[in-house]
């Protein structure tokens, strides 16, 4: 049985046809004081339930709101509950960088691990911790969009003359495998970031790109800033039609008309995160997960 937060309606319904499961209707709604009402609606007594909630815009409320469904869901008498995250917040807070921080991943983690059995995401940003399993007690699964995002713009754009670039040290892992996956050379920025939203890059390898199309490949874009930077920099080095494959399309701050502006062509993501670049649904791949497991 799969049910949703506020966050995650269609994506669960269409995960519900992938796997001709139950979609279980659920009500998330404020009172006037700003406080969370949440309803499943529907028996859920001895039922694996698969609850999805993904974590973009609102992290704090959304996360909430999933605490209260799955105490919800506890208290109808379900028999375990599998966590669909598709995006998971506050991962990029993976270490106390100054003295006197919280750290943000481990905080959520203990959380959602709190009221779930299994997580399923997709994409996390791994970085200084490499597995979900330094971060979760439960069994969790990292899913990747690439190879699907890869294959679509393989059927849409073609890859003749074409060079993939990550975008920071980062990035590379999600750059490989879309590499790998279009039979495509690739080749990574070095990255300093001086702030929330001031980086400073260099290529490694700029004979890689002249003259060439480029994808720029990563798992989020959120204010676009590093994005702009490396857009700059491949057009100094002659590079021709720049595109990026990107996750979890976050594109915050006029991110996405920044970008175009900045000479971007096209931006190519997953429904994680519905924007108006969610061109690739990741459906599929969770359906395909939820039905090895249960």
């Amino acid at each position: 049985m799969i049910t949703y937060g506020s966050s995650s309606r269609y994506l669960a319904e269409a995960v519900g046809r992938e796997c001709n499961i139950k979609v279980v209707e659920s009500i998330c709604r404020r009172f006037p004081d700003g406080e969370q009402y949440v309803r499943v609606l529907g028996d859920v007594r001895g039922e694996d339930v698969v609850l999805f909630q993904s974590l973009a815009f609102s992290p704090d409320s959304l996360l909430l709101e999933f605490i209260f469904l799955a105490d919800a869901l506890r208290a109808a008498g379900c028999r375990s509950i599998t966590a669909v995250i598709p995006y998971l917040a506050y991962l990029r807070q993976d270490s106390r960088f100054h003295h006197g921080e919280a750290l943000s991943a481990r905080v959520v983690a203990s959380l959602i691990e709190s009221y779930a059995d299994r997580l399923i995401t997709v994409d996390a940003h791994l970085h200084r911790f490499k597995s979900l399993s330094e971060l979760f007690r439960i069994p969790s699964l990292n899913l990747t969009a690439m190879p699907i995002l890869a294959e679509y713009y393989r059927r849409n754009f073609g890859t003749e003359e074409t060079v993939v670039v990550a975008p920071d040290i980062e990035a590379e892992q999600w750059a490989k495998i879309v590499a790998e996956h279009l039979s495509l050379p690739y080749t990574i920025f070095e990255k300093e970031r001086l702030g929330d939203k001031e980086v400073s890059i260099t290529l490694k390898d700029g004979g890689l790109v002249r003259e060439k199309n480029v994808i720029i490949v990563d798992d989020i874009i959120s204010t676009g800033a590093t994005l702009i930077e490396v857009l700059s920099r491949l057009f100094k080095e002659r590079a021709k039609k720049v595109d990026a494959l990107v996750t979890h399309a976050l594109l915050v701050e006029g991110a996405y008309e920044r970008l175009k502006g900045a000479g971007l062509g096209e931006i190519i993501s997953t429904d994680t995160v519905q924007s108006r670049s969610s061109k690739v649904s990741v459906a599929p791949i969770i359906a395909e997960a939820i039905m090895r497991r249960l």
